[in-house]
């Protein structure tokens, strides 16, 4: 499945002392997952020695998070999951978290933010067991001889339940499963080390697994209910991009390829993977534009999209409302090169291919060297 790309730094925090930071719940940039952008990726980097969090509220989607190897360290895919946050350990390095649609859902949104840390809505009342109702929360202790356990969570039918774990330094595998032991949410490999996970009314098992317990350590579980936190569940909104794609050829915009060759990118700019081409006359129905409407998402066939420079098309068709996509711009740098010769020091410089053929890139390049000098 073709993807998109976002960024987010952790250097960047969105400031949300207003709302509850436990979820994504700022109105704005909401995406909309269908068959013209049926997922999307958000790059994650921290800074050294430093923790942050990834938060999200979706409906109808799926979530993976892959380290710098591309091994899965966390996935949740089921319905009854509407969101989640995941503390991303220090020095654990880059990561890509996944969102697409679950299996047989057309159309799923999301919401994605950069948090400092994991936010603890709500109160809760410390006790002890195995068994948590909403407003509990149990403190486990894990050593060499007892590396695990498992709780009960019990979240009433009022209100959909908010079930945090904490488990700093750890490196514990985690796992949430229903009554019938279907595995709703897990994390292992120790990136994660904390999360949230909102999830409907219903009876749940969260286990916990330390992974070479050397010492002592306390790891919280907690439920709060989503009223007490202030929380709603996201609402799917309507997709003008779903209308685009179901449309017939005819009524709905579509870009003719007007060069020989292009790039179809997972993004909008040089920068973004190549996942295929177009070819002279060859045309695509338009999902959407990005904010500098430069270039366009075009539906590529089997539920796929991708990105082509606006440049390198000829639209026409509906193309007045197009939805725009809040995906950044970025452009590949140009080559760096190093010239020597006999006796003499080495030169080293930029190299810009302007005969470049390769599918079209030069055409892509040189529209956005353009743009810069706007």
């Amino acid at each position: 499945m073709k993807r998109l790309s976002l960024t987010i730094a952790a250097l960047i925090i969105l400031s949300l002392a207003t709302v509850l930071p436990t979820l994504a719940q700022n109105t704005a940039d909401v995406i909309t997952l269908n068959d013209s952008t049926p997922a999307i990726d958000v790059a994650i980097t921290l800074p050294a020695d430093t923790t942050g969090t990834v938060a999200l509220d979706f409906s109808g989607a799926a979530v993976r998070l892959a380290d710098a190897s591309g091994n899965i360290v966390f996935e949740a895919a089921d319905a009854r999951l509407h969101g989640l946050a995941l503390n991303i350990a220090p020095n654990s390095g880059s990561h890509t978290l996944t969102v697409e649609r679950l299996p047989g859902v057309t159309m799923a949104s999301v919401r994605v933010i950069s948090l400092p840390e994991l936010a603890l809505p709500g109160s809760t009342n410390l006790i002890s067991g195995l068994s948590l109702e909403t407003s509990q929360e149990v403190l486990l202790s894990l050593n060499t001889d007892h590396p695990g356990d498992t709780i009960n969570l019990l979240v009433p039918a009022a209100s959909p339940g908010l079930i945090t774990a904490t488990f700093p330094g750890v490196g514990a595998t985690a796992q949430l499963v229903d009554t019938s032991g279907f595995v709703m949410a897990e994390s292992v490999g120790g990136i994660v080390d904390g999360m949230n996970l909102l999830v409907d009314p219903g009876l749940y098992q969260l286990t916990l697994l330390g992974t070479n317990v050397q010492q002592d350590a306390i790891v919280g579980v907690r439920l709060v209910s989503a009223n007490d936190a202030g929380i709603s569940l996201m609402q799917m909104p309507e997709s003008p991009v779903t209308t685009v794609a179901n449309t017939s050829t005819a009524a709905a915009c579509n870009a003719r390829i007007s060069v020989s060759s292009v790039n179809l990118r997972s993004g909008p700019g040089t920068g973004y993977t190549v996942l295929g081409y177009g070819y002279r006359d060859q045309n695509f129905v338009v999902g959407g534009h990005n904010p500098e409407n430069n270039w366009v998402v075009v539906a590529t066939g089997e539920g796929a999209s991708a990105w082509v420079a606006s440049g390198n098309v000829q639209m026409d068709g509906a193309c007045d409302q197009l939805p725009t996509f809040n995906i950044p711009l970025r452009d590949a740098q140009p080559a760096s090169i190093i010239i020597t010769s006999p006796g003499q020091s080495a030169q080293s410089g930029s190299y810009h291919d302007d005969d470049d053929d390769d599918h079209g890139e030069s055409h892509e390049e040189s529209e956005h060297e353009n743009d810069d000098d706007d």
